[in-house]
C-alpha cells in the first residue's frame, strides 16, 4: 500500500511583495512521520511555515493538505482545513491573562459546542498528556519556558488533530527541557499516529526525532538537500550541508 501524502508542496515560490524568499520548492510529508524543515537563520523557514498553515498565499505553486489545495480553497474550506491541524509557536504564545487550563480550552470554546465542564475535562486531559496536570490554575508568568512550550502543545492538541506544526520548539530551552520535549513529540507519534512537521535550526532535536528533513539555503533560495538527517550528515556531497550537520555540541 502506497504511503499517504498528508502534505504535498508543488513548484512553490513564496515571498513578500516582489521579493522572492524561496522558489521552486517540491516536497511531501508522509502521514505518521516526523518531518523537519531545517536551515540557518534568515533562510525562510518560518515564512514557509506560515504558507503551509494557510496564513500567506504563495506567489506561485500549490500546497495540498490532505489532498485539498490551500491555494484554491474557498475561505470556508480554508477555515475547515485550518481547524484540522494544530500549531505551536515560539515561546508557546500563551495568553498571559488566562490560566493554563483556560488557554487550552480556547480552541474548544471557539470550535465546539461542548459544555464548560466537558471543555474543562478535555483540557485537563491534554495537560495530563504533556505532564502538566496539577498546573491548571497557573498563569504563564509563573511557569518555566519548557512548561510554556508544553502548554502550547496541549492547546494545539485540544481538537485532536492528526497533524501538528512546530515553530522552533527547542528555541530558548536548556538541554534537559529540550530533550523532554523531543521525547514528548516521539510519544505523540507513537501513541496517536500524529504527523509532525518541525521548523528548526537546532541539530540536537533533528537527530533525536526526525525521520526526514529538507535543508533550505538563503543564497540558493531553495532546497539544497533532502533525506534522512544522519545520512545527509555522513554522506552528503554538498560541503555546506555536511558542515552544517556536523556542528559540535550535539547530544548525538
Amino acid at each position: 500500500m502506497a504511503a499517504e501524502e498528508i502534505i504535498k508542496v508543488k513548484d512553490l515560490t513564496i515571498g513578500y511583495g516582489k521579493v522572492v524568499v524561496l522558489k521552486e520548492l517540491d516536497f511531501e510529508v508522509i502521514r505518521g512521520e516526523i518531518f523537519v524543515i531545517l536551515g540557518g537563520s534568515g533562510c525562510g523557514k518560518s515564512t514557509l511555515l506560515k504558507h503551509l498553515i494557510g496564513l500567506y498565499a504563495p506567489m506561485r505553486g500549490d500546497i495540498l493538505l490532505k489532498g485539498q489545495s490551500l491555494v484554491n480553497a474557498t475561505q470556508e474550506e480554508l477555515n475547515a482545513l485550518m481547524r484540522s491541524f494544530g500549531v505551536t509557536y515560539q515561546g508557546g504564545a500563551l495568553f498571559g491573562s488566562r490560566t493554563l487550563l483556560e488557554n487550552v480550552m480556547l480552541p474548544l470554546e471557539e470550535f465546539t459546542s461542548l459544555k464548560r465542564s466537558e471543555r474543562e475535562d478535555l483540557a485537563r486531559e491534554k495537560l495530563r498528556q504533556v505532564d502538566l496536570l496539577g498546573f491548571e490554575d497557573y498563569y504563564p508568568s509563573a511557569i518555566s519556558g519548557g512548561m510554556k512550550k508544553r502548554a502550547g502543545l496541549a492547546r494545539a492538541m485540544a481538537l485532536d488533530p492528526d497533524l501538528l506544526f512546530f515553530d522552533e520548539p527547542s528555541a530558548g530551552l536548556d538541554p534537559i527541557s529540550s530533550a523532554d520535549l523531543d521525547a514528548l513529540i516521539l510519544k505523540l507519534r507513537e501513541e496517536h499516529g500524529t504527523t509532525v512537521l518541525i521548523v528548526t535550526h537546532e541539530l540536537d532535536s533533528i537527530f533525536s526525532v526526525a525521520d526526514r528533513c529538507i535543508m533550505l539555503d538563503k543564497n540558493h533560495k531553495g532546497i539544497v538537500a533532502s533525506g534522512k538527517p544522519r545520512e545527509l550528515r555522513d554522506n552528503s556531497a554538498n560541503p555546506w550541508v555536511k558542515e552544517f550537520l556536523n556542528r559540535k555540541n550535539m547530544r548525538n
